[in-house]
Order: C-alpha cells, then structure tokens, then sequence
C-alpha cells in the first residue's frame, strides 16, 4: 500500500510540472507572452479568420511573459503537489472521495478525483503511442497530439462513468422493488431523434440469464446502458417509452442512486478500474458510502473467496491477466449485492480456459444467486444452452430467441471456404528471441521460420507470451534474432524495417493519429514513400463509387465501426507492402460479418506474398483462416500443432 502512494507521490509531482508547462505553452500559443524582460523569440502574431477573428495565436515571448505564465499556474500545481507529499501518510484517494460526497469542497474534490486517476493513463498514453509512432514509421511530436488526447479523454470518460454506476457523490440512495429487476414498455432509444432501437417491450426476472445479441453497432450496448442509466445521463441518449429498474424510474434517477442494486460491467474492463490494488477496487463502493473500513475487509474477502480470487487481493490492478481482470471486474460490480447485474462482452479478451471460469461465474449469479444477469455478447456458442432465453437486434428490433437455440453464433463456418494459399519460399528467419518483462521471462528462446503466403495461427492462454514474441518481431532489441529478406530488423532504417515487417497490436486504435480517414491514408502513404492506401482501404470495405470512396475520406476513423477501423489499420500498415504483417488478436470483438471482412484481408495480403502471424485466442477464426497453427505457452513456442486448412 505505501509503495503504491509513493507512486502516488511521483505522478503528483509530475502532474504539477506538467500543469505549469502546459499552462506556458497554452499562453505562447494563444498572444505570446510578451512584457518586460529579455525577448526569447519575435513569433509573428497571427489572426484568425470567419467565427474565430477574435483569436490571435503567438506573438512576442519574454522572460517576464514566461515567468507570469508560470506563476498563474502555481497555485493549482502546489495543491496538487501538497496532495502528493500527503499521499504516504494519508490515503488522498479516500479523502477526495468522501470530500467529493459532502462539505464544501464537493465540486474541486470530485474533479481532483477524476484528474488523479486519469493522470497515470496520461503517461501511459504517450508510452503507447510512441511506440505507435514507431510502429507507423511516423516522425514528429505533432503526431502525439491527437492520439494522446484522445486516449486521454477516453480513460477520463471511462472513468467517471464506472465512479458514476458505483455511487461516487451519491447524495441519496433509491429503495429498490427486488422483485422487478427491469421492464421496458414501449421503449425507443437513440441521440437527437435518430432511433437505435424502437418500440421495446420486455421484462427481467430474478434468478434469469439473459444473452443479448446482434452485429456490431446494432444497439447492444444501447440497450445494456439504458437500463444502467448510462445512457440517458451520461451520454446524454434520448429515451421515450418507460424503463424502471428495480421499480425505480430509470429517466429520473441517475446511475449513481442506484448503484446499490444495478451492478455494471463495462466493456473495457482495464480503463474502468478506479484503484491501484484488488482489494481497493472491490471495496471501492463501500468505501465511497464510508462503510466502516472492517466491513469493507470482510465483505471484500467473502467476495473474493466465492470468486476465486482471494489470492489476487494484494495484486495491482496494472499487473492482472485479462481473465483476472474480468472477474475483479464483475467483483467490483457485486460487492452491493445487486439485483441486476449488467455485462457488456465479457468473453472478447478471454482465453478458453478463463472463458469457462467467467461463464460459470455468471451463470452461478443467475441460477443460484438469483441476480438477474443481462450480457452483451457476440460469442454465442460459448454460452450454450445456459442462457434463459436471447434477445438478438437486428434492424432496430430487439427479437426474442428461446433457450437451447440452434444458433451456431459467430458464423465463420458460413463464410465460404476461400481459396488455397500458395506458400512460397522462407522470407523470415527469427533466432532465439527472447523478452522479459521486469523478472518475468515472456518470451524464452524463441525460433521459427515464416514463408511467404502462409498464414500462422500464434495460439496460446492467457500471458503465454503471444503479444510478446509479435513485438519483439517488429522492434528486435538485439542484432541477428529477426532476419527478413536478408535485412536484419534491428539495425535497420525506419522506412527499411516498415518495409521488412509490420505490427497491427491489439489495442489497434493507438496507430490512428488523424480526424479524417483520408489524413490517415495520406499520412501512411508519405511514410511508406508509396500511394495507394485510400484505394486499398476503400477495395477492402467494399468501396468502388467515387462518390462512396470521397465519404470515406471525410470520416472520422473514430466513427468507423472496430471491424471498419481494424481494416483501416490494416490498410495502413499494409502501404509499406512488409514482407511480415503481423495481427494480434484479429477477431477480438468483431461480429460475423466483420470477422469475415478482417479474415479476407489476412487473406489478400497472404496471396501478395507476405508471410501472415495472428496471435488469437479464437479456434474458430484460426480454423478458417491459418494455414498452420503453432501453440505458445509460459513464453516458449512449441513445435506446430497441425494444420489448420
């Protein structure tokens, strides 16, 4: 605990410094900063035109400019500091949050909240998307920017709502009708009257399972929010119709007042954590609502005993599998005792062992426990014949699907069978690669050969090592371990290596750096001293009108749906024509049509030439689509495991 708040301590001392730069920065960019003193640069000023003509960007920059600019910032970065020098001693997090849920420093405190959680994932963003930047082949520091905010904001969003759905600076708690965990009657939802569903008639019972289904962007997650309150009070969604959860009004009562029996687990799991350790992030509920501290103890360690994850509690939140994650997760999310207890896609990063472990949670929290347990979910088959009753979307419909459904689910088996790839010659050579991680080894002696045209399923649980061993291919830290067409990747030239291997990670969004598609595309282009990118995307999407192709251009890649922007990635690291693309976790996420979309573009690129890797936890997407298959496990590869088509 003491070393996690001299952590503390370093990210408060860093925050304070980054203020008053940042605060410097903001006054030279928008009027210099001129006055007395010695003059540092003569920056032209320069004015805006139309709307913003009342905006003037630089102009002189003096000693006396850049010092008032520091002192302004001073006072917001010595609080932030104090705090820091405090953090050893006390538990700033705790203060924070019980000053954020009464006494007069409510509003500062809660932004101080938010502010000190986000920071760490400040940092982490610029780790990530330098490596990106590396990834791409791209130079600059202007390319940092939109990446890095953007994370940024995503992680503050993320966190505010998971303090929200927990009761953060709850000021009353609503009485919950346990017997009615949620009805829908005549519910229509959507933003600014463009309707994701319409006309939704349904009821929860206790004690049921209930698996909601459909393509991606089909309004899942919509539904899951609406009933969480997410929806209507956070993403400011629009609703008409009646949704009460638990007999409460779900228009009139925000999340946090239900927080006591509506339990939420959201998509991305990592970026809603709150705390530093297992066991504060399964208390943090109690603790917010100032639960005397032993009883947060006992309830917490009852939890995760029946969890099975009494041995995690000390465990940083930073160091868990995503299977562990998942299940703190859903800890975090019971530890009130809900009634409803809402799950948005639990399975997507799971191994299959973890898979089975998370599914019997839950299906032991419906037929035992007696929650009412609602899930988003596209992998269909994992769940059996266990779930109540599916609810599939499709078209703005919400259609009801009996128990012991036929579904075969994610339907890659469908997708007809594609052509033979002709493997050619060996084109990579990779020799005793090794990785570790601190003390941990996570990758140990590995070797392999890739050959152009095959696809190479990388299979493996959890922390096998698998995303491991695909960066190190793509960022060798030592000579003659990666040989690619005969160059070796470590002592080579950006350009050179771009054109040698590419890396699509698993966290794809992070090679995005642009507002439009097409910026994208002419960024990749620039890099790879090559064209062509636009018209690749726009053929892998399906695109031939010139009319369709200029839309795309004008998107944002953020607007793009993950199978749409996974391409776009693709098409992006694909401009360099590498001899290597490597994919981690290609499936991840994806409905059917977007898996096949994803799988047809290892394909393509596979019949160009390029010798293919895929890291996948998915059996079914590697059956279709690998070549072979090669089984990782504790950071050693083993020999092939067979062929796979």
């Amino acid at each position: 605990m003491r070393i996690t708040r001299l952590a503390g301590l370093r990210s408060a001392v860093l925050l304070a410094a980054g203020f008053v730069g940042l605060r410097v920065l903001y006054r030279v960019l928008f009027g210099g900063t001129g006055g007395g003193g010695l003059l540092l640069l003569d920056l032209p000023r320069i004015r805006l035109a139309g709307p913003f003509a009342h905006i003037t960007l630089f102009g002189p920059v003096t000693t006396w400019g850049v010092g008032n600019a520091a002192l302004s910032a001073l006072p917001f970065a010595a609080l932030v500091l104090a705090l820091g020098l405090l953090g050893p001693i006390v538990d700033i997090r705790a203060l924070l949050t019980r000053g954020a849920v009464r006494g007069p420093v409510r509003t500062v405190s809660r932004a101080l909240v938010i502010a000190w959680a986000t920071f760490p994932a400040l940092l982490d963003s610029v780790r990530r998307v330098r490596v990106a930047r590396e990834l791409r082949g791209t130079r600059g520091p202007a390319s940092l920017i939109v990446p890095v905010l953007e994370q940024t904001v995503e992680r503050a969003i993320a966190l505010g709502a998971s303090m929200e759905v927990r009761g953060f600076a709850a000021t009353r708690v609503a009485e919950p009708a346990c017997e009615r965990p949620a009805t829908l009657e005549d519910v229509s939802l959507g933003y600014e009257d463009r309707w994701s569903l319409e006309h939704v008639n349904l009821v929860f019972e206790p004690g049921t399972l209930t698996l909601v289904t459909g393509a991606t962007g089909s309004g899942k997650s919509t539904l899951l929010h609406a009933m969480s309150g997410l929806f209507q009070h956070v993403a400011d969604g629009v609703q008409r119709g009646g949704i009460e959860v638990a007999g409460v009004d779900r228009i009139s009562v925000p999340p946090r007042e239900t927080a006591g029996f509506v339990g939420v687990v959201s998509q991305s799991v990592r970026l809603s954590f709150v705390a530093a350790t297992v066991a504060e992030e399964l208390g943090f509920a109690l603790a917010i609502r100032g639960v005397a501290p032993v009883i947060v103890r006992t309830r917490v360690a009852e939890l995760a005993e029946r969890l099975g994850i009494a041995h995690l509690l000390d465990r940083e939140i930073g160091a868990l599998s995503a299977g562990e994650a998942c299940l703190v997760a859903i800890g975090a999310a019971l530890v009130e005792r809900p009634v409803l207890l809402i799950v948005d896609e639990p399975l997507a990063d799971l191994d299959e062992a973890a898979r089975i472990r998370v599914i019997d949670v839950l299906e032991r929290l419906a037929h035992d426990a007696g929650v009412c347990v609602v899930i988003a979910e596209h992998a269909i088959r994992d769940w059996g014949a266990l779930p109540d009753r599916r609810l599939d979307i499709r078209d703005g419909t919400v259609h009801i699907v009996g128990p012991g459904s036929e579904d075969r689910g994610l339907g890659d088996e469908d997708a007809p069978r594609p052509t033979e790839l002709r493997v050619g010659p060996t084109s990579a050579e990779i020799h005793g690669l090794s990785v570790s991680h601190g003390a941990r080894v996570a990758v140990d002696d590995a070797s392999l050969s890739l050959a152009a045209g095959e696809i190479v399923a990388l299979r493996g649980p959890n922390g096998a090592g698998k995303s491991s061993l695909l960066h190190a291919i793509a960022r060798p830290v030592r000579r003659d371990t990666v040989l690619i067409g005969g160059l070796d990747v470590h002592g080579s030239a950006r350009r050179s290596r771009r054109h040698a291997v590419a890396l699509v990670p698993e966290a794809f969004d992070d090679l995005l750096f642009a507002t439009t598609v097409g910026e994208e595309c002419h960024r990749a282009d620039r890099d790879a001293g090559l064209s062509g990118t636009a018209d690749l995307f726009a053929r892998l999407l399906g695109v031939h009108s010139a009319a369709g192709a200029t839309a795309l251009m004008h998107r944002h890649p953020r607007d793009l749906s993950a199978g749409e922007r996974l391409c776009l990635v693709l098409a992006i690291q694909l401009s360099a024509r590498p001899r290597v693309l490597l994919v981690d976790e290609p499936s991840r996420g994806l409905d059917a049509a977007a898996r096949r979309l994803v799988g047809a573009v290892l394909r393509e690129a596979a019949a160009s030439g390029a010798a293919v890797v895929i890291a996948t936890h998915d059996q079914d997407f590697a059956a279709q689509y690998a070549t072979r298959t090669i089984a990782m496990a504790a950071g050693r590869l083993d020999a092939p495991v067979g062929a796979s088509s």
